[in-house]
C-alpha cells in the first residue's frame, strides 16, 4: 500500500512523522531543528505540499538516530544552531553516514558559511527568512541531486511589512528565526513587557491567531527572499 503524505500524522512523542513501514509517495525527507515552532511550521508546509514525506527531529541526536534505520531518505535538512551540531562538525558527521544529500537550515546566510558547508560535503544552504514555497523548491531540487547555496546580494535589504513598525518588523524576523519573547528582549534590548506589547500588535495587524500563523503569513507575503541572489547548480535528469 502507498500511503500519500497527506495522510502522514505527527507523533508528538516521538518527533517523528510515522509511515508505519509501508512505501510513502514522494521524496523522503528528515528535517531536524530544536526551535519547535520552526520545526512544525515547516514540516506541516512540507506536508501538506503532498510531494514529501517527512521525519523531524528536535536535536542532533535523534536526527543521526533517524538517519541510521533502514528505511531510504531523500535529503536531510539540518538546523545550524541546534543542539549537539558543534558547527560544521554534525554536518560532517552526517554526510559520512548518509549518501542523501544533506543541506544546513540557518537564519543567517553569509559567503563564508555557503564556502563551509559545502567544503564539509554539504549540498546546500536554507535560510529560514525564505517563503515556505522557495524552501520547498529548493529541497526538490536537492533530493533531485542538485545543490542550492544563496548568496546574500551586496545591495539587498530586508523587506519590512508595511502595517508594522520598525520595531515590529525586528520582532517578526526574530520570531520566524525560532527566538522566543525573553530571547528577543536581550538581543534587542527592550522590556519583555514591551516584546510582548509588540507581539500582541504583531499579530492584530497581520490577522494572526498566534506565533506560527504570523510566522505562516510573514513567509507567505513578506520573507526577503526576491532579495537574494541564488546560485543552484540543476541536476541531469
Amino acid at each position: 500500500m502507498t500511503i500519500h503524505v497527506s495522510d502522514i500524522r505527527s507523533d508528538r512523542r516521538t518527533n517523528v512523522m510515522p509511515v508505519n513501514g509501508t512505501e510513502v509517495a514522494g521524496m523522503r525527507v528528515i528535517l531536524a531543528d530544536d526551535h519547535v515552532m520552526v520545526l512544525e511550521m515547516f514540516a506541516d508546509a512540507l506536508v501538506r505540499d503532498e510531494s514529501m514525506a517527512v521525519r523531524t527531529a528536535t536535536s542532533f541526536d535523534d536526527a543521526l538516530r533517524l538517519a541510521s534505520m533502514a528505511d531510504p531518505v531523500d535529503l536531510i535538512v539540518l538546523d545550524y544552531d541546534m543542539q549537539g551540531m558543534n558547527g560544521y562538525d554534525g554536518l560532517r558527521r552526517m554526510v559520512a553516514l548518509q549518501k542523501a544529500p544533506v543541506a544546513i537550515l540557518t537564519d543567517r546566510i553569509t559567503h563564508d558559511m555557503a564556502e563551509l558547508v559545502q567544503a564539509s560535503g554539504g549540498a546546500g544552504l536554507l535560510s529560514k527568512s525564505f517563503g515556505i514555497s522557495e524552501v520547498i523548491g529548493l529541497m526538490r531540487r536537492l533530493g533531485l541531486g542538485g545543490t542550492a547555496f544563496p548568496v546574500q546580494n551586496a545591495g539587498a535589504v530586508a523587506i519590512d511589512i508595511p502595517i508594522l513598525s520598525k520595531n515590529q518588523n525586528r520582532v517578526i524576523r526574530m520570531i520566524a528565526a525560532g527566538q522566543s519573547n525573553s530571547d528577543i528582549a536581550i538581543a534587542l534590548a527592550m522590556p519583555l513587557s514591551t516584546v510582548k506589547m509588540h507581539v500582541r500588535a504583531i499579530f492584530k495587524q497581520l490577522g494572526a491567531r498566534n506565533r506560527t500563523d504570523a510566522v505562516r503569513i510573514w513567509h507567505r507575503d513578506y520573507a526577503p527572499f526576491a532579495k537574494l541572489a541564488t546560485q543552484a547548480v540543476h541536476a541531469e535528469t
